[in-house]
């Protein structure tokens, strides 16, 4: 082969490349903005003005501070999912990480640490109604590399949503 039709071969190889991982970034950010959208429009349908959002997988989490509540969109398939809890319901937000089971070759593998299964907050209600609960991290479809990230943003919100929480308040004599 000569080396012109070489060099058009790997410049061909390059640009198909290139496209398809630009096109693989314009479906993410599509699919990101596509849920903004609709957690904008389920906020204003119940009244919500978000102060701070938190995007994981297929899911927003938007947080209302001056009505307390917070508001989890998720989509399955091609249908979304909404659901709003109130804070002032909530009697205790806690960092919840369920252990995994490991069979012998991956606890020889890792030096018998533990893995995860799933890390997130769980909500306790005043009115012992059933617990609420948010995963950041699920081992079946997140990635090994995205544990410490999305376990740092779990134990960030676990402790910002315990603040917002209203405490029990006291009398001293």
């Amino acid at each position: 082969m000569t080396p012109v039709i070489i060099t058009f071969i790997l410049f061909v190889a390059t640009l198909l490349f290139w496209y398809s991982v630009n096109f693989m970034s314009q479906t993410c950010k599509k699919k990101r903005e596509e849920l903004f959208r609709e957690l904008s429009r389920e906020g204003s349908a119940n009244n919500l003005i978000f102060c701070s959002q938190e995007v994981l997988q297929d899911k927003v989490i938007g947080i209302d501070g001056i009505h307390r509540k917070i508001m989890i969109l998720e989509k399955t398939k091609n249908e979304y999912d909404c659901s709003i809890i109130s804070l002032d319901e909530v009697q205790n937000c806690e960092l919840i990480a369920n252990p995994g089971s490991l069979n012998d070759h991956n606890l020889e593998r890792f030096e018998k640490a533990r893995a995860l299964d799933a890390i997130g907050l769980q909500f306790q209600f005043n009115n012992q109604a059933q617990p609420a609960s948010i995963i950041f991290y699920d081992g079946l479809i997140n990635s090994k590399r995205e544990l410490a990230l999305l376990k740092a943003k779990a134990e960030y919100w676990c402790v910002m949503l315990s603040k917002m929480l209203n405490g029990q308040v006291g009398a001293r004599a």
